[in-house]
């Protein structure tokens, strides 16, 4: 019964947003629409006010009718409408909540959350990944996650016929067996490519996503729900393994491809998945004015003065992290082989994200600790006790396979750190309320 309550809810919030977007056209395109197009829409806002009225309520006739206002609408709707302004409206409503500089500058200040290596205490960007032959929400449900979750659904279908490829790079030889990685996305770039048969097809997404994760989930679903330690770079590395002793990597003209051993029509859906933007934070800039940060809190840092971040340049970095912080100064650190976090002697016992992590609660989504991500410049890796400098903190993600943190670029100073999450603001489900 509560479910009902809850889809019938949601359908009528769909269909009242498609109703004010017709008004809002007719209002504001009204001189511009010939009387055919104007007719169009009033006809269809008239039978699904009617289906909402109906007794008893037919879930089927109002998303029908929903769909169908919404297709008039995309065409004549012009920059009133299609549907992603309203997501748009909404973050600026969010944004237009601050109503002065001083708030931002010294109480609250808003966050996006731009990567995922705090998850799961925080999401950045992610995607909820459908097979192709299951259906994708209808519009009216798209409508309800894009202002409640700013989701946004992608229906990606084949331009040819053929097996579905997906493109690699050439690493080079590894005691004689070639090793290959997929083909990095350009992070300021807004699609990403995959080949179908012959034909090198771009899918488009926003430039601070990338698919690997949608692909892995899409073509190889056993690997993707593989427990291990970093995650989808390992599950990718057992997928690679396996397509090479199956002579499943082929070189062509324009480089190595993985077949995937899908193959399609034109026509036939590829990709069938939807984009979840990061969650909103209001980061309480107050409290560290008076008390110092304390070990295992979340912190956001400006990372001007973190040399490790500069740009190839040498210009600072102008971005704020959001961390868990590990150590403060004079605290000693060790990260052990099975993904345990010491401190000072011990193994953490608190807070939990550290403790589950310590304790790999991989059903949780914590996976362990790893001692080293690589070797940059200013890398301060784990693998053997470190003591924190004096004025300045370690900092860690709880996603600590997908986290560029103190192990890559060094230390955080301590006058840098401006506040801890208080509020996830958006999106509106269960992630809302106090931070973590």
């Amino acid at each position: 019964m509560l479910h009902l309550f809850s889809k019938k809810h949601s359908l009528r919030k769909a269909a009242k947003d498609v109703l004010q977007g017709a008004e809002r056209v007719k209002l504001y395109r009204g001189d511009l629409l010939s009387a055919s197009d104007i007719e169009d829409i009033s006809q269809a806002e008239v039978k699904l006010q009617n289906a909402l009225q109906a007794k008893p309520f037919d879930f089927d006739a109002v998303g029908l009718l929903v769909d169908e206002l919404h297709i008039v609408l995309v065409k004549s709707g012009g920059k009133i409408y299609p549907v992603s302004g309203l997501a748009d409206y909404v973050e600026m409503v969010v944004m237009a909540a601050i109503v002065a500089g001083s708030i931002r500058s010294f109480c609250l200040q808003p966050f996006k959350i731009p990567t995922n290596s705090m998850w799961p205490t925080y999401n950045g960007m992610t995607a909820e990944v459908r097979q192709p032959n299951e259906p994708a929400p209808s519009t009216g449900m798209q409508l309800w996650r894009r202002v409640t979750d700013w989701a946004s659904t992608h229906v990606v279908r084949a331009e040819a016929d053929g097996e579905v490829k997906i493109p690699l790079d050439f690493l080079g030889y590894d005691n004689g067996i070639k090793r290959y990685r997929l083909k990095p996305h350009a992070p300021s770039v807004d699609s990403q490519d995959i080949v179908v048969g012959t034909r090198i097809q771009s899918v488009s997404i926003p430039a601070e996503f990338n698919l690997d994760g949608v692909l892995l989930r899409t073509f190889f679903a056993e690997d993707a729900a593989l427990p291990l330690r970093r995650q989808d770079h390992d599950r990718w590395e057992k997928v690679l393994t396996t397509a090479m002793l199956e002579n499943r990597i082929e070189e062509t003209s324009a480089g190595p491809m993985l077949r995937t051993g899908r193959r399609v029509k034109a026509g036939d859906v590829v990709l069938n998945f939807d984009i979840l933007t990061g969650d909103m934070l209001f980061v309480d800039r107050v409290s560290y004015h008076f008390v110092e940060p304390t070990r295992g809190s979340t912190i956001v840092f400006r990372t001007n003065h973190i040399p490790g971040l500069a740009d190839r340049y040498g210009n600072p970095s102008q971005n704020y992290y959001v961390k868990r912080l590990a150590g403060v100064p004079g605290d000693k650190l060790r990260i052990d082989n099975d993904g345990k976090l010491w401190l000072n002697g011990s193994v953490v016992d608190k807070p939990a994200p550290m403790v589950m992590n310590s304790k790999r609660e991989t059903k949780l989504g914590y996976f362990g600790y790893l001692a080293d991500i690589g070797d940059y410049s200013y890398s301060i890796p784990l693998t053997k006790e470190y003591t924190v400098t004096d004025n300045h903190f370690y900092a860690l993600g709880d996603n600590s396979a997908n986290s560029f943190d103190s192990r890559g670029w060094g230390e955080v100073p301590a006058e840098d750190v401006v506040g801890s999450p208080l509020v996830i603001l958006h999106p509106f489900g269960a992630r809302w309320g106090w931070a973590k």
